[in-house]
């Protein structure tokens, strides 16, 4: 399976770093923060919703949502976290997980339908306000 292979890879780096498990269930910071960061590089190197990624360490989708918005926080406020997280950026980028990037999304521009219809007149106020 691709997916599982593409998050497999990503997990297997950040544990070759860290030099744990990050599937065994314990609050001990450094075992927390490789969790985090895992998450966090999944979420900008695959576009897999939550719960497969969270799924890969029996988790649920909560959890993933939890650790990938600490580890935003974390990289703006402990350098030594960020320093980490830009090392195993740049590991997982060497990868080039299935040349996948995410596009810029375009929001067009709501227009009324009533200003489409009575573009040529002066004031649609003018219009629904004539006593007839």
């Amino acid at each position: 399976n691709i997916i599982v292979m593409e998050l497999q890879q990503i997990k297997l780096i950040v544990e070759r770093h860290f030099e744990v498990n990050i599937d065994v269930k314990s609050r001990r910071r450094h075992l927390v923060d490789a969790r985090k960061i895992y998450f966090g590089l999944c979420r900008d190197f695959t576009k897999y919703g939550l719960l497969k990624m969270a799924q890969t360490l029996h988790r649920d989708h909560a959890t993933a949502l939890h650790n990938i918005r600490s580890c935003k926080d974390l990289r703006k406020t402990d350098p030594e976290f960020n320093r980490i997280y830009i090392i195993l950026y740049k590991k997982v980028s060497l990868l080039e997980l299935n040349d996948w990037k995410p596009k810029p999304i375009i929001i067009p521009k709501i227009i009324h339908p009533l200003k489409l219809r009575y573009a040529d007149k002066k004031s649609i106020r003018k219009i629904f306000n004539k006593r007839g």
